[in-house]
């Protein structure tokens, strides 16, 4: 099954060797070829790579002796990291491999995620690391689909805990690139919409069904998580016909200082032009981890645990104020069509009256602050309703079908709610 079908493998053949081999073993035992590439640059190769560390010094404009005798082993693996990358990226653009896999230490693990960054959404890429689970690898530095294997045991020779985990990623790297088909679909119209779970926002079912009744294939992206920045790339790479940006936390998050996993939202859209409706869900709060965990200078402001992982924090009123700002700012910039619906009765389910975070005034100062820096011709509706009301579904998907039919046209007809 994994007939003509190759997988990238890196990693540092002078200290990750017997692993790597290892890992090489079991993929061509399934049939597949593999590619080795060799970073390493503090000893011999433990076997001959097929992009040897030579080769990927010469990459980054470096001998490999001028990379040892740098003495540094942190500058120089920043360097063959960056060779590192432009190989990759060169390989994949002739169709030299199907997926990727990567075995580090901290150093191994920021040379991969580098090269990962490169590569585009869809691609298999599986990273095996002392530190995949640590505060050092952050959503910003993966910023992609990523698999990550975290090894119970440190990459230093072959153990059972080691052939064990090393076995699992192997297997889960061979398996997903000889079970790939071609997307089939790809003629259907794709639109991203952001969202957060139900028991916040309750828009994501109904709008998501008529949308693909008309023929649409809808894809959520949650907004407490990496998916942002993934839905972010995915409209770069201009995969999407249009964006329900209905769930811009993240942008919240970032003005308040809150644990924001995609930093830089509401971008991509704006570049490409493509035409985007953007509401207001969940604004009103930022997330934090857990209660427990609150640091002081968020200490007096209302708070609700949504699970022992992740806490709910009140936004001020000058912050809702500073996040129009940073959204109309954006959304300014935009060369598509670009309408803003907003439910001026609440944006989440916990901000209504006599519920937790209810919040009439921060929500006020949000709306008449995005509505005076918008530029005229965005168009801006206001509904008389709250976010998990069925008029506020029902009126996006509504405008939501209209706009994109037009495409991508910048003058917007007037919507009236």
């Amino acid at each position: 099954m994994g007939k003509n079908k190759t997988i990238l493998i890196i990693a540092t053949l002078d200290t990750k060797g017997p692993e790597a081999l290892f890992v090489k073993n079991l993929i061509e035992g399934r049939g597949i070829r593999t590619l080795v590439m060799d970073p390493g640059v503090v000893g011999d190769a433990y076997f001959k790579a097929d992009i040897p560390a030579d080769k990927v010094a010469g990459a980054a404009s470096y001998t490999l002796p001028e990379l040892i005798s740098l003495r540094d082993e942190s500058k120089a693996m920043e360097e063959m990291a960056k060779g590192a990358e432009t190989i990759t990226t060169e390989l994949f653009e002739k169709g030299a491999f199907d997926g990727i896999i990567a075995l580090g230490g901290t150093i191994g693990t920021a040379l991969a995620l580098r090269v990962f960054r490169k590569l585009p959404i869809g691609v298999t890429k599986v990273l095996v690391s002392t530190v995949a689970v640590s505060h050092f690898v952050t959503p910003q530095n993966v910023s992609a689909d990523v698999v990550m294997v975290q090894v119970a045991a440190d990459l230093w020779g072959l153990n059972r805990l080691v052939r064990r985990d090393l076995r699992r990623a192997a297997l889960a790297v061979a398996c997903a690139v000889e079970n790939e088909k071609k997307q089939s679909d790809e003629s259907v119209p794709l639109i991203t919409m952001t969202t957060l779970g139900g028991s916040y926002l309750k828009y994501a079912s109904v709008v998501k069904e008529k949308l693909e009744r008309e023929g649409y294939e809808v894809a959520l992206f949650h907004s407490v998580s990496i998916q942002g920045a993934i839905m972010e790339r995915i409209i770069e790479e201009e995969k999407v016909q249009g964006v329900l940006d209905l769930c811009p936390l993240e942008v919240l998050a970032e003005v308040c200082g809150g644990y924001c996993c995609s930093p830089g939202r509401m971008e991509a859209a704006v570049k490409i032009g493509i035409p985007q409706i953007v509401g207001p869900g969940g604004l009103g709060v930022f997330p934090w981890g857990s209660l427990e965990n609150i640091p002081e200078r968020f200490k007096g402001r209302p708070a609700k645990s949504h699970n022992e992982i992740i806490t709910a924090i009140k936004a001020s009123k000058e912050e809702m104020a500073e996040t129009a700002r940073v959204m109309a700012s954006k959304l300014n910039r935009s060369t598509g069509s670009v309408i803003v619906v907003i439910p001026e009765k609440g944006f989440f389910e916990y901000d209504r009256p006599g519920e937790f975070f209810y919040d009439p005034e921060g929500r006020k100062t949000f709306i008449v602050t995005l509505r005076d820096n918008l530029r005229p011709e965005i168009e801006f509706v206001v509904l008389d309703s709250h976010i998990n009301d069925p008029e506020y579904a029902e009126k996006v998907s509504d405008i939501a079908l209209s706009l994109f039919k037009r495409g991508h046209s910048l003058n917007v007809t007037s919507l009236h709610s």
